[in-house]
């Protein structure tokens, strides 16, 4: 979903629409001085907006309908890897770097962050919208929480379970 669908199917007004594309240009702007002279992925015209090879992606989001990490030096990594699963369901809102350097479970009907700011908060200025966006990350994490070792491994196990049963099944059908 790009950000033109997305403010239509929030029935935003026109200042409210007005509002989110600023703040959405805001943030594209200072992700525009982003990129890794080292890559030759971003030298062809990546535009993938959290790159693996950075130090610092703290800063930036990423919308499920924009790129993700080309390079194959970086197919396994959590980020990258997040990126194409949430890519695969096209989910809404953004997300950012710490929502998605962490393994969580990612199912139809996933969502990122919405990134409109009702005008109560934004009348209050600066501070009160970044304590809104902190707040809704935090329930993002609350919503979405940290697979275990444990509950990674049980899945595989399941899986796997499932993946010989089905195999079993398909063996005697033929």
């Amino acid at each position: 979903m790009n950000l033109d669908s997305f403010i239509e199917n929030e029935d935003l007004n026109d200042d409210e629409a007005k509002k989110v594309k600023e703040y959405i240009e805001s943030i594209k702007k200072s992700r525009e001085k982003q990129g890794n002279e080292e890559c030759i992925y971003w030298k062809r015209g990546c535009n993938n907006q959290i790159c693996p090879m950075l130090n610092d992606n703290s800063r930036y989001i990423w919308y499920s309908d924009e790129d993700t990490c080309s390079n194959p030096e970086y197919r396994n990594n959590i980020v990258v890897i997040n990126q194409k699963k949430l890519k695969k369901k096209n989910a809404p809102g953004y997300f950012t770097y710490n929502m998605l350097n962490r393994n969580f479970v990612i199912k139809k009907g996933i969502t990122g962050i919405d990134p409109d700011v009702p005008d109560s908060i934004d009348s209050k200025g600066q501070k009160s919208v970044d304590k809104l966006y902190n707040d809704r990350e935090e329930s993002w994490f609350k919503e979405h929480p940290e697979l275990t070792r444990e509950q990674i491994e049980k899945n595989r196990k399941l899986a796997l379970k499932g993946s010989e049963a089905l195999k079993k099944y398909r063996g005697g059908r033929k």
